[in-house]
């Protein structure tokens, strides 16, 4: 019998899933009159309808289901042309690649000790012709898109998260207790680090903590710091945008123990995940324990906020829908079959095509949209 666990990241999981004990007060010490700031509403907006928010434009993609497609937890997905490429780390076989309409093309690589095998996959990014695939502690695995191992590196960093810089350097996510980000060139020399470590809640329960736009650049968040950054061209984070939350901005205090610092951050917002793409930034926060969607338009600076469980998904009617990535200009939300009502005769024709032949222990349905407003 088929089994498949965890086959999506639900949203709410991930919300609720921690809870902040430290922050740093010296990382928040940016000129904020120089900074590009989105203040977030304190009012939700009327439209709470998904349909309403997307582009006419957006596609979903059942992903193939059988013995070695099966995906257990999916950890990233990179869109690369007509390829999806799916991170399932708990998996045997790790990376799988899908086509446009969700056929399994195959899997790259697999769990084991020989040449172009690995033991802890935990991250992967495609550069050029190739992809590459991150085996903690510290191996960079190189594949074609046919699957044929190539060569590897050892980076010298014990990371979780990896991105090719645009200066065709990295940026590491360090997985130790050193600094949390860290720089090197291509060749993995004259490494620069940054944003102490502190502990493993603050430096390591981090969602999506490197997104990669479209244009190549890299941007890092810190799990209460509100300042996003972009690496520059040397390797060094540069501040990108302010997230003001107003007089709902945590505020910390290095006097609290943790138990107060826990009760505090209850009456505070508490960014949870950020994405961005050409056109758009995606906030979800916690605030009094409440998880609230946020979008603003980068161009004309239109925002939107809505309590997420008020969120109305009328594409596939599976509450609540979750945007959880961002790949090559898309938002992409991994919706899990179970959740899929029987009766689908009211679904628009895109979803009702894309779900027809779904069954509850089928591999997640992506919905990779664009915002419109």
């Amino acid at each position: 019998m088929k089994t498949n666990i965890n086959k999506a990241i639900p949203l709410l999981s991930l919300l609720f899933a921690s809870t902040i004990l430290f922050s740093c007060s010296s990382e928040s010490k940016v000129d904020l009159d120089a900074l590009e700031s989105w203040k977030i509403l304190v009012s939700e907006s009327s439209e709470k309808k998904v349909s309403n928010l997307i582009k006419d434009d957006y596609f979903l993609v059942p992903l193939a289901t059988n013995v070695s497609s099966l995906i257990v937890k999916m950890e990233k997905v990179t869109l690369h042309n007509d390829r999806i490429f799916v991170l399932d780390p708990l998996s045997p076989q790790p990376v799988k690649v899908f086509d446009s309409s969700g056929k399994h093309v195959r899997n790259i690589g697999k769990k084991g000790d020989g040449p172009g095998e690995f033991n802890n996959p935990i991250d992967l990014f495609i550069d050029g012709n190739y992809v590459y695939v991150y085996d903690n502690p510290e191996n960079l695995l190189r594949f074609d898109f046919e699957g044929n191992f190539v060569n590897s590196q050892k980076t010298g960093v014990a990371g979780f998260r990896i991105e090719k810089s645009m200066d065709k350097g990295y940026v590491f996510i360090n997985g130790g207790t050193e600094s949390n980000l860290l720089t090197t060139d291509g060749n993995f020399k004259v490494p620069k680090s940054f944003f102490p470590y502190q502990n493993r809640i603050v430096d390591q329960l981090i969602l999506s903590p490197l997104l990669k736009l479209n244009d190549g650049s890299v941007l890092y968040r810190r799990y209460l710091n509100d300042t996003i950054f972009s690496i520059n061209a040397q390797g060094t984070p540069i501040p990108h945008l302010f997230i003001d939350h107003g007089d709902k901005a945590f505020k910390f205090d290095s006097k609290m123990n943790p138990d107060q610092l826990e009760e505090k951050t209850v009456e505070y917002a508490i960014n949870q995940l950020f994405l961005e793409n050409s056109e758009h930034q995606l906030l979800y926060f916690l605030q009094s324990m409440n998880p609230y969607f946020s979008l603003r338009n980068k161009k004309n600076l239109n925002t939107y906020l809505i309590n997420f469980m008020n969120l109305e998904n009328d594409i596939t009617f599976t509450n609540p829908l979750a945007f959880t990535f961002c790949t090559a200009d898309w938002f992409v939300a991994a919706i899990d079959p179970a959740q899929l009502p029987g009766d689908r005769s009211n679904f628009p024709e895109k979803a009702k095509a894309a779900t027809a032949n779904i069954t509850n222990n089928d591999n997640p349905v992506l919905l990779f949209c664009k915002f419109k407003f």
